[in-house]
């Protein structure tokens, strides 16, 4: 017997929904599978992204055989109902439903998709749920597939960075005030400061115009985005230690053919 969805309010932002669905006694969570790896033979592990647990891993036995009726749903960038069973941290799938027809990337969107997923899985502490985190997810993967334009994508890109680091409790202390006329940078254990008492040699320095555009979303020049992602690089990589992150490899890697190309046509 299926029962409606319940919704539940997160306390903290009336405005955004929870759904969870019972149907025969498991109970199903919107979820998005942000990595897979193989697992035995025919088996994969899912880490998979849901409101109500965060970050968490789940078994999906035989769903690498082309006859499982999960083959064609355990996919990254769909948003999936999905339920299981287990008291350890690696749950066991036994349930999945789609909520979407077609997964919300394609093409060559793909690879920004994977760059934020690869964010999500270094950084999130798995089951440490984040309500609007799951929400700003949602929202950024409907953005990056809306638009082709570069300079959309990026804004995008840039906004869930920033959110991210915020959802996480690594946001910037912003409470004193920038001048958009004063250069700054990010020190480790302090935050955003005034350039002129940065301690490292060669830290990346950003006018405060660029860090209220980030703050606030909105963008006005080239210069200004682009200092953005400079310095959202910069406080990422302290962040995620001197691992290099595999999805901007690929970025490098694109980029090195296309200009192969270029040069040979």
């Amino acid at each position: 017997m299926t029962s409606w969805p319940c919704r539940k309010w997160d306390t903290c932002n009336p405005d955004f929904v929870l759904r969870e669905t019972n149907i025969n006694n498991i109970v199903l969570y919107e979820a998005y599978i942000i990595h897979s790896r193989p697992f035995r033979d025919s088996s994969a592990i899912l880490d998979c992204l849901s409101a109500e647990h965060g970050l968490m891993s789940v078994v999906a036995k035989g769903v690498k055989k082309p006859r499982s009726r999960w083959h064609s749903y355990v996919q990254p960038f769909m948003l999936l109902q999905m339920g299981w069973i287990g008291k350890s941290e690696l749950k066991t799938l036994t349930q999945v439903e789609a909520q979407t027809l077609y997964p919300k990337l394609t093409g060559p969107n793909i690879k920004l998709g994977l760059y934020i997923n690869e964010l999500l899985v270094r950084l999130c502490a798995e089951m440490d749920p984040h309500p609007q985190l799951f929400q700003i997810y949602d929202a950024t993967l409907t953005k990056i597939a809306a638009s082709d334009d570069a300079v959309v994508q990026e804004m995008s890109l840039r906004e869930f960075e920033y959110q991210l680091l915020a959802e996480l409790g690594y946001g910037f202390d912003l409470e004193k005030e920038i001048m958009p006329e004063l250069l700054y940078g990010f020190e480790p254990g302090v935050g955003v400061v005034e350039a002129k008492i940065l301690r490292g040699p060669e830290q990346v320095v950003v006018s405060g115009a660029s860090i209220l555009a980030l703050q606030q979303q909105q963008f006005s020049t080239a210069a200004q985005l682009l200092e953005a992602k400079k310095l959202m690089r910069s406080i990422l990589s302290y962040y995620l230690g001197n691992k290099p992150l595999q999805s901007r490899k690929l970025f490098y890697t694109q980029r090195t053919s296309k200009s192969t190309n270029d040069l040979s046509s």
